[in-house]
């Protein structure tokens, strides 16, 4: 439990906050600083949620229709939205939409008020996309998504959107997608609207599969299971995010995963589905696909660390097995490979390829990260140790990855905007804190030591992140944390600096490795990292 101005919160034990907080120095510190900041009124106040908590509506069915552009510019935005393959949420069957379309331009005070939210909902994600790939500053973008936004919360709640409907779940959907875009932070606002989410999908009957109910066409079925499948993805993320326990569970639903297919494969006509593409044929929902195996042991990982109860370390041990069968089950196209070995693939591949790995290294911590604190003399424990101080080396290397390949002439440039989620900042912070513990630990405990080539993989990890949350903590208050209190603990601010355009200058000789790469580093040079 931290107590902060508002009050009180919980985060569970593997969130990043809960492992700076066992960093007894460095907890002082940040009570002391925060007391200090909302005495001065210096305080980056977080964003004020998700707008359909909060918004009021004025508006008529007729306001709401007169604030859609033109057909030609609607037109771009809708062929750029079915044009993002994997990087939107694969809800909406193309053919089928697009037959909708040309009806909504024939005659559009007849369509629906969730179907409408549905398009305000593909503009808004279109323009934020949009505006990620060129960079763009344009304030009448930003006047767009807003505009776009607020009418999609204004078509949901004249709706009464919980008493559910067609398009109703797709535009809740999609307007969560492009609140998360527009969060810096992890908001809770966003884990509440996932909530009323998985709730309005369970009342509408989207856990059971729908080979329960001959009444659900094959086409509706399949749908259903693909809208089904993205809302278990997004309770995973989200509750992960806060470190808080899913809302589904396994046992609460039987509904199949969608079958790798193409929308060409089957529509509204379809008798009977034809069987699954095999997995070396991409199509729009294999990512889905392969997510959801990750996303399965995520639950299993994130219900055990959550359990208030004790659990027996050969558990730990097989949900560790678990978890490296299912990264073995990926399809090949979402293995990890070196990127000298992927060249030739598409940004959007590489792009899950991380996502991937990021989430399993993720759950590696997860599952050992209370292994770090046990007594050292407990050697059964050493593979947790290792498990979980690798897996933080690994997430590390990830950002850097992230950073490097994410600027303009790099690979990861055309879908640079998916890496500006606070989902992976979450997960970068949860790597920086378990080395930058394991740091005390080295300082503090004589039994703790690391082998020369992990420790000097460290140091160098830990010099060569902090610039990047020098230049995100302009606009993250969780990256401001990182630099005003992991800084002084490891002695990097005081020779660190932010420009004004946001790139960093940090003086070489703080940043000097070791020159004997054979010392051990709880010997070596913490002093360093204390600015000694």
């Amino acid at each position: 439990m931290r107590l902060h101005s508002h009050g009180a919160n919980y985060v569970g034990s593997v969130h990043w906050a809960a492992v700076l907080d066992s960093i007894s120095e460095l907890r002082e510190h940040y009570e002391e600083e925060e007391a200090r900041m909302l005495v001065s009124g210096h305080v980056l106040r977080p964003s004020p949620g998700p707008r359909l908590l909060y918004e009021p509506v004025h508006d008529t069915k007729a306001d709401l229709l007169a604030a859609i552009p033109v057909r030609p510019v609607v037109d771009r935005m809708v062929a750029r939205y079915f044009n993002a393959q994997g990087v939107i949420p694969e809800i909406l069957h193309r053919g089928r939409f697009l037959r909708e379309y040309e009806k909504f331009w024939q005659e559009p005070a007849a369509t629906s008020l969730p179907w409408i939210g549905l398009l305000f909902t593909l503009m808004c994600i279109t323009t934020q996309y949009q505006q990620s790939i060129e960079d763009s500053a344009d304030p009448e973008t930003l006047m767009r998504v807003n505009l776009f936004r607020e009418k999609t919360i204004h078509c949901l709640v004249l709706s009464e959107y919980t008493r559910g409907g067609d398009y109703v779940l797709e535009a809740l959907i999609n307007y969560l997608t492009s609140e998360m875009f527009l969060s810096n932070d992890g908001e809770i606002g966003l884990w509440l609207v996932q909530g009323m989410l998985v709730q309005l999908a369970l009342s509408l009957g989207y856990h059971r599969d729908p080979q329960n109910f001959t009444n659900i066409t094959p086409f509706a079925g399949e749908m259903r299971r693909r809208v089904w499948a993205v809302i278990v993805q997004l309770d995973l993320r989200l509750s992960s995010e806060m470190a808080l326990p899913r809302l589904l569970k396994l046992q609460h639903y039987d509904t199949t995963e969608p079958r790798n297919l193409l929308d060409t494969d089957f529509d509204e006509a379809t008798v009977e589905l034809p069987p699954s593409r095999p997995e070396t044929e991409v199509t729009p929902v294999l990512y889905s696909l392969a997510k959801s195996r990750i996303d399965q042991m995520n639950g299993l990982v994130s219900d055990l660390v959550n359990d208030t109860g004790e659990h027996p370390y050969p558990e730990i041990l097989n949900l560790d097995r678990k978890l490296q069968e299912a990264e073995a089950s990926l399809p090949p196209i979402f293995r990890w490979q070196p990127l000298s070995q992927s060249f030739m693939v598409p940004p959007q591949i590489v792009m899950h390829r991380v996502l991937l790995q990021l989430a399993i290294q993720r759950q590696i911590i997860w599952l050992h990260r209370k292994y770090l604190t046990l007594t050292y003399c407990h050697t059964q424990y050493k593979f947790s140790r290792s498990a979980c101080v690798q897996a933080a080396i690994k997430i590390l290397e990830f950002q850097q990855i992230v950073d490097e390949e994410t600027q303009r002439d790099g690979l990861l440039y055309p879908v640079r905007w998916m890496f500006m989620s606070s989902r992976l900042q979450a997960v970068f912070l949860l790597g920086i804190s378990i080395l930058c513990y394991y740091v005390q630990l080295t300082r503090t405990r004589p039994d703790v030591a690391l082998d020369p080539e992990t420790g000097l993989k460290m140091h160098n990890l830990l010099r060569s992140t902090y610039p990047l949350w020098l230049r995100s903590s302009a606009v993250s208050q969780e990256a401001r944390r990182v630099v005003d209190h992991l800084g002084p603990l490891l002695g990097l601010n005081r020779t660190s600096e932010l420009r004004l355009d946001g790139s960093t200058t940090v003086a070489p000789s703080q940043f000097d490795p070791p020159q004997d790469p054979m010392m051990p580093l709880d010997q070596l040079d913490w002093d360093s990292y204390e600015g000694k």
